[in-house]
């Protein structure tokens, strides 16, 4: 009797102070909510090389347990004998000298391209002006009035001397400016560099030991809550990751023949940039819907800087190649792994875009899918206890195929 006392009081005392807790939140939250923005920012920087480190840890994945399945047989053969923890450091090892030398790679050919296109740009930019000029008064009068054509000068001269203007006098009487903020974004870089580090050597940790903490996970979710429950979260959570790393590979994938597609077309026709433009339609590609777009842009102005024409090849090209891409290469390597339609990739897109930037357009597109199927199966659940799933039946059988 005393210890049933006892617990009741316990459970009061916890449910109190609970509320309590609760309480003072909603408080801070209505009247001081930049405390409790700056209590989680503060929280978020220090878990920012955790955070690196389980995303670094995530995407290597696959890669990891493929390398540790080729070496696992590999000691089956040669040695006859299993070696799990050595497989799986060489595993990660190699993961890791592959990932460093992709990304060494691709900086290696972006950034000195990357100078050089400026430079050239800003060194010809009068010259370029005038060949602009010079190629517009070819055409023939016939095909555009003197009027537009005076007009389209009178643009491009006041654009001129606009940028002159700029240069000689904004950037050089704000200087100072200038100096802080590359300062600040030079601090930015390095505060990024220390915690990428950092999430490299928890990633290695999470490899390694992946197995164990998904147990704890585990354990910690069945201490929670209750048996049907946890069945529904773990399903759930298998569902995403199929989708996340679904996702991730196809894009990757699909991304690199997308611009070896762009670098041999462009090597073969003599466009300028070639390298660099190749890199760019293949990085931009992995960002769903507007990434073809976001690729064209940017290249064709590079290429219209040494040739009016090339850029107009170059840009049908792009269409007919995005075209082939969303019709034939696209759908082959990533199927129907996500299941939503055009309008729903768009939404998830503008809406996770807007909420967390360049991370929330990469990742919005399959985490909307995980957040589509839950939705869908809460709905069924909710029109099998109402006794309607003749609605449901009837609307599977006319949007199945659609």
């Amino acid at each position: 009797m005393k210890n049933t006392i006892w617990k009741r009081y316990l459970f009061f005392l916890a449910a109190l102070l609970g509320i309590l807790l609760v309480g003072c939140f909603v408080v801070l939250l209505v009247f001081r909510p930049s405390s409790i923005m700056n209590v989680f920012h503060g929280l978020a920087s220090i878990l920012m090389p955790f955070i690196y480190g389980l995303v670094i840890a995530y995407v290597l994945r696959p890669a990891c347990e493929f390398f540790e399945n080729g070496f696992a047989a590999l000691n089956k053969r040669i040695a006859k004998k299993a070696h799990p923890g050595l497989n799986r450091m060489c595993a990660i090892l190699v993961t890791f000298v592959i990932a460093i030398l992709i990304i060494i790679f691709l900086f290696g050919l972006i950034i000195p391209q990357l100078i050089t296109s400026i430079s050239s740009i800003v060194s010809q930019l009068p010259d370029i002006i005038d060949r602009f000029q010079a190629w517009i008064g070819t055409w023939e009068r016939g095909e555009m009035s003197r009027e537009v054509i005076s007009y389209v000068d009178q643009i491009i001269t006041t654009l001129s001397d606009r940028l002159q203007n700029y240069l000689s006098n904004n950037v050089l009487t704000n200087m100072q400016d200038i100096i802080s903020n590359i300062t600040s974004s030079f601090l930015s870089l390095m505060s990024f560099l220390k915690n990428f580090g950092l999430g490299c050597i928890v990633s290695i940790y999470l490899l390694g030991s992946r197995e164990k903490f998904l147990a704890q996970g585990k354990l910690l979710l069945y201490s929670i809550f209750p048996e049907k429950w946890n069945r529904r979260i773990l399903n759930e959570l298998h569902l995403a990751d199929r989708m996340f790393i679904g996702f991730i590979t196809g894009k990757l994938l699909d991304s690199a023949i997308m611009g070896g597609i762009c670098f041999v077309f462009c090597w073969a026709a003599g466009m300028p940039y070639t390298v660099l433009v190749s890199v760019i339609v293949g990085v931009t590609n992995m960002i769903p819907f507007f990434g073809p777009y976001l690729g064209a842009i940017p290249s064709a102005i590079l290429i219209l800087t040494e040739s009016p024409y090339k850029c107009v090849i170059f840009l049908v090209f792009i269409i007919i190649l995005q075209q082939i891409d969303g019709n034939i290469i696209g759908p082959h390597i990533l199927g129907d792994k996500l299941g939503l339609s055009g309008f729903w990739v768009l939404f998830a897109i503008l809406f996770f875009g807007s909420l967390w930037g360049l991370v929330g357009i990469l990742i919005g597109v399959p985490l909307f899918a995980v957040i589509y199927d839950l939705v869908q199966k809460l709905i069924a659940l909710c029109l099998q206890k109402r006794r309607q799933t003749k609605l449901l039946e009837d609307y599977r059988e006319q949007f199945s195929s659609k």
